[in-house]
């Protein structure tokens, strides 16, 4: 192990939230202009902006494209495109209250598809490495959140 790499590097990733009327929320990440999350009208909401467990969904899959050019980079694996569909299945009747009823995802389903013209066995290795090193996936895994992803090539 490197001298840089021995002991721990924290970072430490913050956002300010201020509450607005019914459901909705100020959010604040660093320099940045202020974004909102909301509810749809049917859990309270006026459906402004997307719920919180939509920005889940989106940072799934902003976690993986940062991953993804991470660690290509590294493999010298060259893609020409990405996309990216993250879908997290809940039940809002825990959201509700329901006894036995888990609030949070009881699956997410991830389908990544890139334009490369890299073998299986190199997509599979990009793969992965990406699931393994990605925060956002291992928040999920590490929840015992069922995790299914697909990876396709785009045409």
């Amino acid at each position: 192990m490197t001298a840089t790499m021995d002991k721990p590097q924290l970072a430490t990733v913050r956002c300010r939230g201020t509450w607005e009327p019914k459901v909705r929320t100020a959010l604040k990440v660093r320099r940045f202009e202020p974004f909102y999350s909301d509810e749809p009208v049917s859990l309270g909401g006026d459906d402004t902006a997307p719920n919180p467990m939509e920005y889940m969904m989106a940072a799934l899959n902003g976690c993986v494209s940062v991953m993804i050019a991470v660690i290509a980079a590294e493999m010298d694996f060259k893609y020409e495109a990405v996309e990216l569909l993250a879908d997290g299945v809940l039940d809002v009747r825990g959201l509700k209250g329901v006894p036995g009823v888990q609030p949070h995802f009881t699956e997410v389903r991830l389908t990544v598809k890139i334009k490369t013209e890299e073998p299986r066995e190199r997509l599979d290795e990009l793969k992965e490495k990406v699931e393994a090193r990605c925060p956002a996936a291992g928040l999920i895994n590490a929840a015992n959140v069922p995790f299914h992803s697909t990876w396709e090539y785009l045409a």
